[in-house]
């Protein structure tokens, strides 16, 4: 993570992503964040006690343990994202990790020193709500998906022995997954007899998968 000390790009994001909008009165005077691909924004283990707005790049949300949560946020148009809006409300729940899946820049504010006025502006309470009724509904559909494990089996049903798979980075990314979570899942498929570990990022089918 870096700060951004360019007035040009900042005035950029304002005007862009009509941040004014979303604020009663005078803007918040905010920390402009870059996040390199990878980088996470939020960590279930390390709050960052911001709260965030972002104004340009994709994230990854993701819960550890279970793959099957995986979700990809595509940022790159002229919605607004929050990050900290749960935090803000200081209501007790489970925190995903969220990672830039690309280049990532945030508008930043430090949750203890504005959390009263935030919580007492109309304007962005109103655009608080939206955000979380679509979060709501995009959770909603992510849950009626099939799991990354469901997606490889059937990938795997398709697939004749011997058949060699390679480029996890690639395949990661058309799944919106990490590479992490990937190989994961094809680890437990070499546990089954399926595949075959070759080397680093190499993977032979054995058999296909049990229905």
């Amino acid at each position: 993570m870096e700060t951004i000390q360019d007035r040009k790009l900042y005035d950029h994001y304002i005007q862009s992503r009509q941040i004014t909008a979303l604020f009663s009165g005078e803007l918040p005077h905010f920390l402009l964040l870059r996040y390199e691909p990878g980088e996470l924004l939020t960590n279930p283990f390390s709050p960052s006690g911001y709260l965030q707005l972002v104004v340009d790049g994709d994230l990854l949300l993701y819960d550890m343990p279970d793959e099957s949560s995986t979700v990809s946020l595509q940022t790159d148009f002229h919605e607004v994202n929050v990050l900290g809006d749960i935090e803000l409300l200081e209501v007790p729940f489970t925190p995903l990790f969220v990672e830039a899946k690309s280049e990532v820049y945030t508008f930043a504010l430090y949750l203890e020193e504005y959390r009263q006025r935030l919580l007492n502006d109309p304007a962005f309470l109103r655009y608080l709500c939206t955000s979380m009724a679509e979060k709501l509904n995009g959770a909603v559909k992510a849950s009626s998906q099939a799991t990354l494990r469901q997606k490889v089996r059937l990938s795997l049903c398709h697939a004749e022995p011997g058949q060699r798979i390679s480029g996890i980075g690639s395949i990661a990314e058309s799944l919106n997954v990490s590479s992490r979570q990937l190989m994961r899942v094809l680890k437990e498929f070499c546990e089954l007899g399926v595949l075959e570990h070759e080397k680093k990022g190499s993977y032979r089918v054995l058999k296909k998968p049990e229905v």
